[in-house]
């Protein structure tokens, strides 16, 4: 009974045995799949963190890039303000030594006008001969000179900075742009840059330098910021005498006129003038006086020039109309004026012509900049690249690596593109509504290079992307 009983159980014993490891062939399968799993993540991670950094790359490339576009307009803004104050500081200068000059022939021959007549006068008569004491020196010994020769001298200076600025930048700026590329990629492989060249508006085409005729601008601005200064523009005044020599119902007067003009480009040229005109009888028989002379008490005049002073002004409206009102006393001015060298409104770096009148961006002038980054695949960390863990060399173990290719624009390459815009705006807490512009017709203050308010930010830039599609031989959808 009991064999027959053990032998009536052998075949499920049997059957439990034939089944075990089944399960094993069915983990191999799992273990194979998981690891084909790790190798695409691992893969894939080490694609997104080169791609990442290719792209963190390119930013960083474009923002130096633009900083130094902002930096380089800023500096070009800034040498324009100093050049501007120079060419003031000039033009008073100019002004004072023709005003110590008329002093000075007031006090030796301006005591005709010590007449009672003149009783307002005294007080300036006796400033003037005793302050030509002090300050004529001041011209005698070229301290004035000096002082003009130098700030011509600072000009020349920074018209050679801004000229530097502008032709060294495209090739410092190559040299900052790589060094960024390798600071992030030292011991890392290899990256090639190129520029996009988005629009025909580089740096170089987005600004320029103005002579000649040119200066026109830089002209305008200077006088306007010179007559800011009331003594420069117009130093004249009227006064009627009490009665007059001839008769006391004709009243003699006192005219003194002056002014500084800016003659051309380069000439500042200041005239002063003082006269009395006095009514005479016009012959024996003349009892009303008709007839009206000019007596010359002081004048003055100096001259800063490029070349030849100007002996003759032919625009009777220069130095407040001395030369029509003060004949005589101008005339001598003119004779006895002196001229200091002055090399004349200096050459200035402004925006392009271009750039001025494209109204394409509401006269909010933009300057871009694009980029690109090209990483070949066989340099990355992946493992197509450098990376230690690669896919099989056999054909028949591959695992479809390549639909995770590197270079989706195509080619053997993984590209980023980085752009940034420099662009003219006043920090937050100044207002671009400003006074000027209101006055003539334009509150919204546009961007120049008088200005230093350049500022830079990075951008996306579909024109760059397409661009570097092109440059790759890709035919953008």
């Amino acid at each position: 009974m009991q064999i027959a009983s053990r032998l009536r159980g052998w075949p499920a014993v049997k059957s439990k045995k034939t089944q075990q490891g089944q399960a094993l062939i069915y983990g191999l399968f799992v273990l194979m799949g998981g690891l084909a799993a790790l190798f695409f993540l691992f893969n894939t991670g080490q694609l997104s963190a080169e791609k990442t950094k290719l792209v963190n790359t390119a930013d960083a490339v474009a923002y130096s890039a633009g900083v130094m576009h902002a930096r380089a307009l800023n500096f070009q803004a800034y040498t324009n303000r100093a050049m501007l104050a120079n060419t003031v500081a000039i033009a008073q200068l100019v002004s004072l030594s023709s005003w110590i000059r008329y002093e000075n022939s007031l006090a030796a021959f301006g005591s005709s006008t010590l007449n009672p007549k003149f009783l307002p006068f005294y007080p300036s008569y006796y400033a003037a001969v005793t302050g030509s004491r002090v300050s004529f020196p001041l011209v005698q010994t070229g301290t004035l000179e000096a002082l003009e020769v130098a700030s011509d001298d600072v000009n020349k200076a920074l018209q050679s900075a801004q000229s530097l600025i502008y032709a060294g930048l495209p090739f410092a700026r190559a040299k900052v742009m790589q060094q960024v590329v390798d600071a992030n990629y030292q011991n890392d492989g290899s990256v090639t840059l190129d520029l996009i060249p988005l629009t025909l508006v580089d740096f170089l085409a987005f600004s320029r330098r103005y002579t000649g005729d040119g200066r026109t601008r830089f002209k305008e601005v200077a006088l306007k910021s010179a007559n800011f200064d009331s003594f420069i523009p117009k130093r004249s005044w009227t006064l009627v005498g009490f009665y007059g020599d001839c008769n006391f119902i004709k009243r003699d007067v006192l005219t003194r006129r002056g002014g500084t003009e800016l003659i051309r480009f380069d000439e500042w040229k200041a005239i002063d003038s003082l006269s009395e005109h006095q009514w005479v009888p016009s012959d024996s028989l003349d009892i009303f006086c008709s007839a009206n002379i000019e007596i010359p008490d002081g004048w003055g005049g100096q001259s800063g020039s490029n070349g030849i002073s100007t002996l003759v002004d032919a625009d009777p409206t220069h130095y407040d109309y001395s030369t029509v009102v003060n004949v005589d006393s101008t005339a001598a001015a003119f004779a006895t004026s002196s001229s200091w060298n002055y090399s004349g409104i200096p050459s200035f770096y402004d925006l392009s012509d271009t750039e001025m009148t494209d109204t394409k961006e509401k006269n909010d002038p933009r300057l871009k900049f694009a980029i690109r980054l090209r990483r070949p695949i066989d340099q990355t960390m992946t493992s197509e690249g450098r990376s230690a863990i690669k896919q099989s060399s056999s054909p028949s173990h591959k695992l479809g690596l390549n639909d995770y290719h590197a270079a989706p624009a195509g080619g053997s390459e993984m590209v980023a593109v980085g752009a940034s815009e420099v662009y003219f705006q006043r920090p937050p807490t100044q207002d671009r509504q400003n006074i000027y512009g209101k006055s003539i017709g334009k509150p919204n203050e546009i961007g120049s290079l008088f200005n230093p308010y350049w500022q830079v930010h990075l951008i996306g830039s579909p024109d760059s992307i397409q661009k570097a599609q092109l440059l790759q031989g890709v035919v953008s959808p």
